[in-house]
């Protein structure tokens, strides 16, 4: 069965701190507690030092140690206690042995130095010190011992304590970080509430927390912008919806209506095929909106497959000026084509759609008597080498509040819609999101020569 997570942020702060601080302490004690250990064997160690420098003293004396030898239980009683062990060795021979509790030993080696050892195998654990003296040029052997029940009696109280100690130390932790957190993520509860308080009848406010940490600033500053985002969006797919309305209504109005004047009396064939007529070019107008919509549908959704090739600029545009020929002779515009690079990777037919519309916008919103420059060089952008395609028309310029806004759907200028009739006004929406599926750019500018559309693809 699996463990579910813990969801609790602060629980899980709360946990996770008190899981170093846990580790820590039981560090700190454990290091602690071998301190102590160490501590009292140096303790000892010294005390056995001591014993055994003090009887090599009192047995360099001859006298004493014939003493000693003939009378091994006055010695006895000098140690006093029973966990004391003594012993004199020469040879293979125990001139003093003073082992009450009948500690077994080991094979002892001839050391100049105090060695030591500890017995651990026996039921009383003893450490014992050993060193090789000379008494009249004689090795003797001089061992001594203790046992640990002294150090035990010591440590296995303060290792109690010290057990009791960490898990108290523990369960402080706890309930001081579940405090702290409780009392940290405040701000967090805050921001909840207020994020729970914003819906789409209140777009328009914005997060506002009293003295936020910085992490929890920058976040709030991050879903600030968010829903700026969201608002804008918003208002723009409301806008779109009345403007979608709007284009759809008047040609619908305009069929409904000569529909129905047809259909008040008689009417000629003529009269018929006239209305027919009209009817179409409102039919031909929704088809084209309707098109251009599932086309930025499918572009937003990233459903448009780009089949890129190498396309020579020059026969390619002209083959677009073509299509414009008797509508610029009609308005008395001529066309300029300036090309510093002559070859572009792009899908052919969406780049033909975005000249397309750009040269029908110069023409629709250009009037008579314009010159319309088609140019192409190369620039560097951020450090990415680009093919710009630019299309100026000269004496023509958009004020600049609505520069930024130009390539959004439905966007107009001014309130007139009698130019949408061509377009619906998606054309430049048509354009942004070509470039966007070529991961180029688009803007609008005012330069000097007019209003400038340029559209920088990847030179790669």
């Amino acid at each position: 069965m699996m463990l579910k997570p813990i969801r609790s942020l602060e629980l899980r702060l709360t946990l996770l701190v008190t899981g170093c601080a846990a580790m820590v302490l039981c560090g700190v004690a454990f290091m602690t507690y071998l301190g102590i250990n160490q501590i009292l064997i140096a303790q000892q160690d010294r005390a056995l030092i001591e014993r055994i420098e003090r009887l090599e003293i009192l047995l360099q004396d001859s006298s004493n140690i014939e003493q000693i030898i003939a009378r091994p239980k006055l010695y006895q009683n000098m140690l006093g206690n029973q966990d004391n062990l003594f012993l004199l060795i020469q040879g293979d021979q125990a001139l003093i042995s003073i082992n009450p509790l009948g500690i077994p030993l080991p094979e002892f080696t001839h050391q100049p130095q105090i060695q030591f050892q500890d017995l651990s195998a026996h039921a009383y654990p003893t450490r014992i010190a050993w060193k090789t003296i000379q008494i009249n040029r004689q090795p003797y052997l001089l061992i001594a011992g203790k046992q640990w029940s002294e150090r035990l009696g010591i440590i296995a109280p303060f290792q109690k304590s010290l057990v009791i100690y960490v898990f108290t130390g523990i369960l402080a932790i706890f309930i001081l970080c579940a405090i702290a957190s409780h009392l940290g993520l405040k701000v967090l509860r805050t921001l909840r509430e207020q994020t729970h308080a914003i819906n789409i009848q209140q777009l328009e406010q914005r997060l506002n927390l009293p003295y936020p940490p910085q992490e929890i600033a920058q976040l709030a500053s991050d879903i600030n912008a968010m829903l700026d985002r969201i608002e804008l969006g918003y208002s723009q797919l409301n806008r779109f919806s009345e403007d979608i309305a709007h284009e759809f209504r008047t040609p619908l109005n305009n069929l409904i209506g000569q529909t129905e004047i047809l259909l008040m009396s008689e009417r000629s064939p003529v009269q018929y095929q006239e209305v027919l007529i009209s009817n179409l070019e409102d039919y031909q107008r929704l088809k084209r909106m309707i098109d251009s919509m599932l086309f930025l549908a499918r572009a937003d959704a990233q459903k448009v497959c780009l089949n890129r090739q190498k396309i020579q600029l020059q026969s390619f545009i002209e083959n677009i000026f073509s299509i414009f020929e008797y509508q610029a002779e009609e308005q008395h515009c001529n066309f300029v084509l300036k090309l510093e690079a002559t070859e572009l990777l792009a899908d052919p037919e969406q780049l033909q759609q975005a000249l397309y519309n750009l040269l029908s916008n110069a023409l629709i919103h250009g009037g008579k008597r314009r010159t319309i420059y088609v140019h192409s060089y190369r620039k560097i952008i951020n450090k990415l080498p680009m093919i710009a395609l630019s299309v100026v028309t000269s004496g023509l310029e958009i004020a600049p509040e609505h520069l930024p806004h130009i390539f959004e759907r439905f966007y107009q200028c001014s309130s007139s819609r009698q130019s949408y009739h061509q377009t619906g006004g998606l054309g430049l929406s048509i354009v942004a999101s070509i470039m966007t599926l070529h991961q180029g750019m688009y803007q609008a500018i005012n330069s000097a020569e007019g209003i400038c559309f340029e559209l920088l693809f990847p030179d790669t």
